[in-house]
């Protein structure tokens, strides 16, 4: 379940990382050769993330069917060539084309079980919720945007679909689980980072709580989700097709 968490959250982070890029040309020539360095390696990951034709599949043919909802190829290409160029960006192996499979199939099927469970609560995402936010995305990024989408070979449809995945995910955490952190915690983790920092100046826990809350918010609500889709696919019927 974590890898669906990081492929929501990996195109807003490529927008934003993008966009900083840019920033940081403006600001020195010094990050010139950087950037070209770090441009080579994006334009080889993008190379190594091609999608031959033998990875697709039949946009019409049925690839998983949970609890009697099929979902289909055209699905399957997207998610697959998302993940690909996720991982090729991170200098991860993507030869094995099935494991990649396998693990496309997998965020696909544990979509489709929050998207059940979520129905079941009476959840649900609107369109316009959708559009508002693709809207707002697109309104702050502008052309990164644009390109994101043309490094994961992604339509505005195609995106928008995800979004809406990722908003109902959202709807159900906040929903259904309780996730809170200490401030006992907090201070743990802010002393092992003083701890890793090997003497360096890692800045007040006053002024690093907030981000130090947020990361722990967000590694337990993914452990907690995981936990949950677990037992929601133990529940559940599951055919994978290809």
């Amino acid at each position: 379940m974590k890898r669906l968490i990081l492929l929501g959250f990996a195109l807003t982070l490529a927008i934003v990382l993008a966009a900083c890029n840019d920033d940081s040309a403006q600001e020195s020539e010094e990050n010139t050769q950087t950037e070209e360095n770090a441009q080579g390696e994006n334009e080889q990951a993008q190379q190594s993330a091609e999608i031959t034709e033998e990875e697709k599949v039949d946009p019409e043919k049925t690839v998983a069917n949970v609890n009697g909802t099929e979902i289909m190829g055209d699905s399957y290409n997207s998610i697959y060539k998302m993940l690909k160029t996720q991982m090729a960006g991170m200098g991860q192996d993507v030869s094995d084309t099935e494991s990649l499979k396998e693990q496309t199939v997998n965020v696909l099927v544990e979509q489709q079980l929050i998207r059940d469970e979520a129905e079941s609560l009476g959840l649900e995402v609107t369109d316009e919720e959708v559009q508002s936010e693709f809207d707002t995305l697109k309104e702050q990024n502008g052309e990164q945007l644009t390109a994101v989408l043309e490094q994961f070979q992604l339509s505005e449809e195609d995106f928008k679909n995800q979004l809406a995945d990722d908003l109902i995910t959202n709807k159900y955490v906040e929903s259904e689980l309780n996730v809170e952190v200490t401030d006992k915690e907090i201070e743990e983790y802010y002393n092992q980072l003083k701890e890793q920092g090997s003497g360096q100046k890692i800045g007040k826990l006053e002024d690093l709580k907030p981000q130090i809350k947020d990361q722990l918010t967000q590694q337990k609500t993914s452990t907690e989700l995981q936990s949950k889709v677990a037992e929601l696919r133990e529940e559940a019927e599951v055919e994978t097709l290809i």
